[in-house]
């Protein structure tokens, strides 16, 4: 038994040698800027950069010299910073945000049966595909609420979760969460969003939702750059690219599917560079613009709704947004 326990304490003190050496010999160096990276970083490693959490994206970027910035939470004055710390261009990152498509509330869109289980859209959807009349509509259960690592999300007394564009960071675990696909990532810089992604016919919809897009299409004939598309049995949808803020869709929407996320910047002309052309006058829905020939002309900032058809049209560039 002595001898037995010697054998195996030597086995171990050998292998413990051979780990030892292994250790010193073949160790990695981390490079000294890692660090820095890595307390540069959100540290929530919430995985929305495709990496294992920040410190792994950290150890990319460092050592890859081609690696791209991939976190979304970061912004855009930490980016130059850790640029400037590595000595390369990190490139940029288009902020995004969540946009919550639904506005069928408890009230606007009813269910067709009490649910009781865990407060989770997951596990209500698998009852019977969810409580909720409208297949489409928000389960109201909050999951997304749950996983938002930035508290950039809550659930309103309209028992709808609502997004906090100022915090949101565009990770996307909220989409992640989603197991109706409500939830999508929009440019932060986007005013406009379709609450509605239904597919149900105008006559069913109106049945079960008194706010559900009902596919009328006359938000895609209204808007004056082509940012709307409204597919036959399909809510209509905003490209965000093509939409320039005008509003006129909200204007005409007839139940008001149509969300403002953020007050649209207004416009107003720049004196010294207009040439009095009369342009913008003449392409302003509302009336906004006003002056004379041959001289610089006026916006009312009271009448006008930011759309930017004046921005679009003007030849001398003499027009710009601000927040009024």
């Amino acid at each position: 038994m002595l001898i037995a326990t010697l054998v195996v304490g030597a086995i171990g003190a050998v292998c413990a040698l051979i780990l030892g050496i292994s250790l010193v010999t073949f160790a990695v160096k981390m490079d000294a800027r890692e660090k820095e990276v890595v307390e540069m970083l959100p540290g929530a490693n919430c995985g929305a950069c495709g990496f294992a959490g920040c410190a792994a994206l950290a150890h990319e970027i460092t050592v890859n010299p081609e690696a791209p910035m991939a976190c979304p939470a970061v912004k855009e004055d930490t980016i130059k910073a850790i640029a400037a710390l590595l000595e390369r261009d990190m490139g940029s990152l288009e902020p995004a945000v969540a946009c919550v498509r639904c506005k069928g509330g408890p009230q606007e869109a009813p269910s067709r049966y009490e649910y009781v289980g865990p407060r989770d859209c997951r596990s209500a959807q698998l009852v019977a595909g969810g409580p909720k009349v409208c297949q489409y509509g928000c389960l109201g259960m909050g999951s997304c609420v749950t996983v938002c690592l930035f508290d950039a999300m809550a659930m309103g007394e309209d028992g709808l979760p609502h997004v906090n564009i100022d915090t949101c960071t565009g990770c996307g675990k909220c989409v992640e969460a989603c197991p109706r696909g409500i939830i999508a990532l929009v440019p932060k810089t986007g005013t406009y969003c379709v609450s509605c992604i239904s597919e149900d016919a105008p006559k069913d919809m109106k049945k079960i939702c008194s706010v559900g897009c009902i596919k009328c299409g006359i938000c895609a004939d209204v808007c004056p750059f082509e940012a709307i598309t409204a597919e036959k049995g399909k809510a209509a949808l905003i490209d965000q690219d093509r939409c320039r803020k005008c509003g006129l869709c909200t204007g005409v929407c007839p139940v008001s599917v149509i969300t403002g996320r953020t007050v649209p910047e207004k416009a107003r002309i720049i004196p010294g560079a207009c040439i009095g052309c009369g342009i913008c006058e003449q392409v302003c829905p509302t009336e906004a613009v006003s002056g004379r020939a041959k001289e610089p002309y006026s916006v009312d900032p009271g009448t006008c709704i930011g759309c930017g058809l004046c921005l679009a049209k003007c030849p001398a560039d003499a027009i710009e947004r601000y927040n009024a």
